[in-house]
């Protein structure tokens, strides 16, 4: 696989993009779709901002646009939002009783966001390929399954990544965070920043309906201070 890295704005540009969209953004309420009117990016200083105020159930969005003069390969989209009740947290394409879909075979990514404005970093929790045998969605519930005994329980801001398989992420290092993902498996990844992502070659693509639960927009000038907030605590603890 050959691995590349998502380069992109700081994040004060990527939260402007998604100001741009005005009024259409918070007319989403709770069905986000944010990636059909500017597309969503693969990197914490990058990723889209679901910037309604409001509780988000689905998120809807394309991957596999592949640009014929250069340019960056649509394929994963990262978004940014706020976890408000972990314990019913859910992040599905698996369809059926689970919710969400998509028309190629997506995997799931949960990662914890930290750092400030302009200095975002996202921190590997965990992941998953397959819901089960029978299915070529994913699915993430509120604990890994994988023996490491980890459970998101704080309330706050998140990463939802999805891609399709065979897009993994890796570190600075250029080590993939998560191994193999087995069927039905949800995996810690032992908070491990980001990178970027490899794909091998040209990956598949097409459209998704993420379902989620526990989740709500962040107004962007919440998502500031918040993300100040968290600087300023950071600091303290040093």
């Amino acid at each position: 696989m050959l691995p590349f890295h998502m380069k992109a704005p700081i994040a004060t540009a990527s939260l402007a993009s998604v100001l741009a969209l005005g009024s259409s953004a918070h007319a989403f309420g709770p069905s986000w779709e944010g990636d059909l009117i500017n597309d969503a990016k693969g990197s914490a200083n990058t990723a889209q901002l679901v910037s309604t105020g409001s509780a988000v159930t689905t998120i809807t969005g394309t991957l596999g646009n592949y640009p014929l003069f250069g340019g960056e390969a649509d394929v994963v989209d990262m978004y940014l939002i706020r976890l408000s009740n972990p314990g019913v947290l859910k992040i599905s394409t698996a369809g059926g009783a689970l919710g969400g879909s998509s028309t190629f075979d997506s995997q799931l990514f949960l990662f914890r966001a930290d750092g400030v404005i302009g200095d975002l970093k996202a921190l590997a929790l965990l992941a998953n390929n397959d819901a089960g045998d029978d299915t070529a969605g994913g699915f993430i519930g509120p604990a890994a399954n994988d023996g490491s005994g980890f459970v998101v329980s704080s309330p706050g801001l998140y990463f939802i990544a999805i891609t399709a398989f065979g897009t993994n992420p890796f570190t600075s290092g250029g080590d993939p965070i998560w191994g193999p993902l087995g069927s039905g498996q949800i995996a810690f990844g032992q908070n491990r920043e980001l990178a970027g992502w490899a794909t091998p070659g040209q990956a598949q693509g097409g459209s998704y309906t993420i379902r989620v639960d526990g989740f709500e927009g962040v107004p962007s000038p919440g998502a500031v201070a918040l993300f100040a907030l968290a600087g300023l605590n950071r600091r303290r603890r040093r």
